[in-house]
Protein backbone atom coordinates (compact mmCIF):
# COMPACT_ATOMS: atom_id res chain seq x y z
CA UNK A 1 0.00 0.00 0.00
CA UNK A 2 2.66 2.55 0.90
CA UNK A 3 4.50 1.99 -2.41
CA UNK A 4 1.03 3.01 -4.57
CA UNK A 5 1.02 6.11 -1.90
CA UNK A 6 4.68 6.65 -3.23
CA UNK A 7 3.69 6.61 -6.55
CA UNK A 8 0.71 8.80 -6.81
CA UNK A 9 2.77 11.23 -4.82
CA UNK A 10 5.53 11.15 -7.15
CA UNK A 11 2.93 11.33 -10.90
CA UNK A 12 3.01 15.17 -10.89
CA UNK A 13 6.59 15.23 -10.36
CA UNK A 14 6.95 12.94 -13.14
CA UNK A 15 4.06 14.64 -15.73
CA UNK A 16 5.50 18.20 -15.31
CA UNK A 17 6.29 19.16 -18.93
CA UNK A 18 9.47 19.98 -19.95
CA UNK A 19 10.23 22.16 -22.88
CA UNK A 20 13.28 21.11 -24.93
CA UNK A 21 15.09 22.84 -27.34
CA UNK A 22 19.20 22.13 -29.04
CA UNK A 23 20.75 26.12 -28.96
CA UNK A 24 24.21 26.71 -30.26
CA UNK A 25 26.36 28.54 -27.59
CA UNK A 26 29.05 30.62 -27.65
CA UNK A 27 30.85 32.74 -24.96
CA UNK A 28 34.09 33.86 -25.67
CA UNK A 29 35.48 32.06 -22.52
CA UNK A 30 34.36 27.85 -22.46
CA UNK A 31 32.04 27.21 -25.28
CA UNK A 32 32.93 27.86 -29.00
CA UNK A 33 29.82 27.33 -30.94
CA UNK A 34 28.79 23.67 -29.43
CA UNK A 35 25.34 22.49 -29.80
CA UNK A 36 23.88 22.68 -26.38
CA UNK A 37 20.43 20.48 -25.22
CA UNK A 38 18.27 23.20 -23.36
CA UNK A 39 15.38 21.83 -21.11
CA UNK A 40 12.85 23.47 -18.52
CA UNK A 41 9.68 23.87 -17.66
CA UNK A 42 9.64 27.48 -18.50
CA UNK A 43 9.26 27.55 -22.56
CA UNK A 44 12.54 27.89 -23.84
CA UNK A 45 14.36 29.81 -27.42
CA UNK A 46 17.70 30.32 -28.78
CA UNK A 47 19.41 33.44 -28.68
CA UNK A 48 22.10 35.32 -30.44
CA UNK A 49 23.08 38.85 -28.64
CA UNK A 50 24.94 41.73 -30.74
CA UNK A 51 27.81 40.84 -28.99
CA UNK A 52 28.13 37.54 -30.68
CA UNK A 53 26.95 35.48 -27.50
CA UNK A 54 24.77 32.70 -28.08
CA UNK A 55 22.57 30.04 -26.08
CA UNK A 56 18.91 29.72 -24.86
CA UNK A 57 17.28 31.59 -22.21
CA UNK A 58 13.29 32.35 -21.13
CA UNK A 59 10.82 33.86 -23.57
CA UNK A 60 10.59 36.99 -21.75
CA UNK A 61 14.68 37.67 -22.48
CA UNK A 62 14.08 38.34 -25.80
CA UNK A 63 12.56 41.65 -25.50
CA UNK A 64 16.11 43.06 -23.98
CA UNK A 65 17.30 45.24 -26.42
CA UNK A 66 20.09 43.20 -28.86
CA UNK A 67 18.97 39.97 -28.22
CA UNK A 68 17.47 37.85 -31.25
CA UNK A 69 15.20 34.90 -30.60
CA UNK A 70 14.31 31.98 -32.57
CA UNK A 71 12.75 29.02 -31.21
CA UNK A 72 13.72 25.66 -33.79
CA UNK A 73 16.29 23.51 -32.88
CA UNK A 74 19.69 24.68 -34.16
CA UNK A 75 18.25 28.15 -35.83
CA UNK A 76 20.56 30.25 -34.15
CA UNK A 77 23.80 28.79 -35.73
Amino acid sequence: MKFYLLLLLLLPLCSAQQHYIKCYGHDFLMVNNQLLQCTGRVQQVCYTRETGEKGCTRQEMCSRPGWKCCDTNGCNA
